[in-house]
């Protein structure tokens, strides 16, 4: 059972990761990784439709829990 201040792999990358939040269900965790991920910066909107990417550290992820059968 995963809980709040576990380290884990970072579901995108696979480095990494500490659960930062657990819902009170416990299905739901948000999971911040150490190492460096792109994002769309700034949306575009209609004074410019290029939006570009930059790479940011510490990004949260949301990750669902799924119930292993055994």
């Amino acid at each position: 059972m995963t809980g709040l201040g576990d380290n884990i792999k970072c579901p995108q990358c696979g480095g990494a990761a500490r659960v930062v939040w657990v819902s009170e269900d416990k299905k739901t965790l948000a999971v911040r990784c150490t190492r460096y991920h792109s994002q769309m910066s700034p949306p575009p909107t209609k004074f410019g439709a290029h939006a570009q990417t930059k790479t940011k550290k510490g990004m949260v992820f949301l990750v669902t829990r799924t119930e292993k059968k055994q």
